[in-house]
């Protein structure tokens, strides 16, 4: 019995080590470049506007990724952008201009509004006061 006990961690050894050897990964994989989009400012605030007024919105899309960001669309209710989409090289921005249109019509009260606007994955919340409508003179 003395005799074969030193076979039990030999045994343990080599089937451990093939075990290990086995598991390792056979060539690293390559990390998929991907385009990374963040804008700043990461929020907008267009302050007070009356109905029917309307307002510049800017912003920079910088493509923090190592792949290009290509046919990026920049969408909000209410907001017209002066370029439909956007091609943006790994490591470079772009700065993004529309107007946006106040409704036509206020209510009686001022109104807080609050907007998403989208440029594919980012989303910029964008916040606004809708001024009361004025009272007709006397």
């Amino acid at each position: 019995m003395r005799k074969l006990f030193w076979l039990v961690p030999v045994a343990m050894l080599a089937f451990g080590g093939a075990a290990r050897a086995a598991d390792a990964p056979k060539a690293e994989k390559k990390a998929k470049a991907a385009a990374k989009l963040v804008a700043d400012p990461e929020k907008i605030d267009l302050g007070d506007l009356k109905a029917g007024e309307t307002k510049d919105v800017v912003f920079k899309l910088k493509n923090d990724g190592d792949a290009e960001a290509k046919n990026v669309a920049c969408k909000a209710a209410g907001v017209k952008f002066e370029k439909a989409k956007v091609t943006i090289a790994a490591g470079a921005s772009e700065d993004m201009k529309g107007t946006y249109a106040a409704p036509k019509k206020a209510g009686k009260k001022d109104k807080i509004t609050q907007l998403k606007l989208t440029c594919g994955k980012v989303i910029i919340p964008i916040t606004l006061m809708l001024k009361a409508a004025e009272a007709p003179a006397k």
